[in-house]
């Protein structure tokens, strides 16, 4: 049997998806909770309130995310006890994986040093209800929607999400994305979403040198050129651009 630490730290890690307790519906709060199943039963109102309000702020969610009943009504008509939601459901799988995790394999490293870090529903979450890593939300959008939906995505995640840790909207994570777009074929996806980074990084040589190498593997030898020559441009030194050039001009080897 897992012991169960009711702190909102470690309670926060435990629901990555939503939140168990039960309510008793008509009064918010309730003077006790019904179908507590991996919570204990004794849990006080104050530490299962701000255990809630620690869930809600870790995926971005409100309260009917997980419990049934309808947004902007008044708590006292949620129905909390209710198991309908899935992501109720979900959760309570989540709170003992991340039990196991931080109670077993955790306590298993080695020399761990301490204060020990404990996975919570902010490390994977950050704000998010679902937290997949953006290269994966983009690599699947475009293989459902295609490349002007990914970019759209792109767009829209960071004009909610920058900043905020949710998402990282570093320059590799784009040019991952086009990457493996290029050595799956789709050569045309590829150079559109290193052109949108290219948007929010101008400064960049090393977008331009790639899009010069997805050209060249389209067989546009002048685009390629141009994109080399861009790239030492705006970094001059990107070698294998200048080698790219000196090999597509017949100049031989050229001094870095």
């Amino acid at each position: 049997m897992h012991r169960i630490r009711v702190t909102l730290a470690l309670v926060t890690a435990l629901l990555l998806l939503g939140s168990a307790p039960g309510s008793a519906q008509g009064r918010f709060p309730p003077d006790s909770f019904k179908n507590l199943k991996v919570l204990p039963k004794t849990i006080d109102q104050r530490t299962l309130i701000n255990t809630m309000r620690g869930f809600a702020q870790s995926l971005g969610v409100r309260c009917v995310y997980c419990h049934v009943g309808r947004e902007e009504q008044p708590l006292d008509s949620v129905n909390f006890a209710s198991d309908d939601k899935r992501p109720k459901r979900v959760a309570r799988v989540m709170m003992h994986m991340v039990m196991h995790i931080n109670e077993e394999h955790l306590a298993e490293v080695p020399d761990r040093p301490k204060p020990v870090v404990e996975v919570r529903c902010a490390t994977c979450h950050r704000g998010v209800a679902r937290p997949r890593l953006l290269d994966d939300d983009l690599a699947l959008m475009l293989a459902d929607s295609g490349l002007d939906a990914a970019q759209r995505r792109y767009r829209a995640l960071r004009e909610q999400y920058y900043g905020s840790g949710a998402y990282d909207f570093r320059e590799g994570v784009l040019a991952q994305v086009a990457r493996t777009e290029s050595m799956a074929g789709r050569v045309d996806n590829a150079i559109g979403m290193l052109k949108l980074n290219a948007e929010y990084y101008p400064a960049s040589g090393n977008i331009p040198f790639l899009i010069g190498e997805t050209l060249l593997q389209k067989g546009d030898t002048a685009g390629a050129l141009a994109s080399y020559r861009d790239a030492l441009a705006k970094d001059s030194t990107i070698v294998p651009a200048r080698r790219r050039i000196a090999a597509l001009t017949g100049g031989g080897s050229q001094r870095p």
